[in-house]
């Protein structure tokens, strides 16, 4: 799964960082209308939180800083707060074990359980087969597509998350396929010497033909390059197809997994 520019610091560890960067899911509302003509974009105490481009009763919270400078009193106040604006439903980000740890004690309840992969490049980076180009503004239509009917709902991505994830990490690389139009698209991070594949996805018609492995493997060649130490990428227990791809190209599981986390207002 996953934002603000963040830095490593010396106490953080690499799943710390990871899911503090991790973009934020989007779902649709299926109840009830909330106006969400003004989005509720609230940031302090240490996390940040914002409702759903298209339905203001959910929302998503990310941290800003390391777990152990939270404080469960002001994110409570937080939610409680939100609450009273419309809100029912808030989803963290992927969070690793220890801000698991933070947010359950305050209601939060697992949602859903991601895997987390690494790579350290021990293994050579294969070639593209496919080659890719720099996405354009004028390709977020249908890069926003290939998302919609790449992911379940509730992963998909809208504008305003797109967005977040090109800019989740002080360097970043966004690409599509090279063929006539975008089939696929791939979002790279980059903080320091840690790397991010924070978004990869081919349209399902595009599927089985390369076009997803050209895109990461064109991720990792461009963090190498750039002398990345570890590039860390999460996805789905169920995603098979994700899974195999990533292993194939030298990622391996971490005992360290990420979860999403839910809570819901009134509970």
């Amino acid at each position: 799964m996953k934002t603000k520019r963040l830095k490593k610091s010396k106490r953080d560890s690499p799943a710390e960082v990871t899911q503090s960067v991790r973009i934020l899911p989007i779902s649709s509302c299926g109840e009830g209308a909330v106006s969400t003509d003004q989005p509720l974009h609230w940031s302090s105490n240490g996390v940040r939180i914002r409702t759903a481009h298209r339905c203001g009763s959910t929302a998503y919270l990310r941290t800003t800083v390391s777990s152990s400078k939270l404080r469960s009193d002001k994110i409570d106040a937080a939610l409680q707060l939100i609450a009273q604006k419309g809100v029912k439903r808030v989803f963290t980000s992927a969070i690793g074990p220890r801000e698991q740890l933070f947010f359950r004690d305050i209601g939060f309840r697992l949602h859903e359980e991601l895997v987390l992969l690494s790579n350290d490049f021990s293994v050579p980076v294969p070639k593209p087969t496919h080659p890719t180009r720099r996405a354009l503004r004028s390709d977020r239509p249908q890069i926003l597509d290939i998302d919609t009917s790449a992911f379940p709902q509730f992963w998909q991505f809208d504008e305003p998350a797109l967005s977040e994830a090109i800019k989740a990490t002080p360097r970043s690389r966004f690409r599509v396929n090279a063929e006539p139009s975008p089939h696929g698209f791939a979002i790279t991070g980059r903080s320091g010497r840690q790397g991010f594949l924070q978004r990869l996805a081919v349209h399902p018609a595009h599927q089985g033909k390369g076009l997803g492995r050209s895109l990461a493997t064109d991720a990792l060649g461009w963090l190498q390059k750039r002398h990345v130490n570890e590039v860390l990428v999460n996805t789905q227990i169920t995603n098979l197809t994700a899974l195999e791809l990533y292993e194939s190209i030298g990622f391996t599981r971490r005992s360290d997994g990420l979860a999403v986390l839910r809570w819901d207002a009134g509970e």
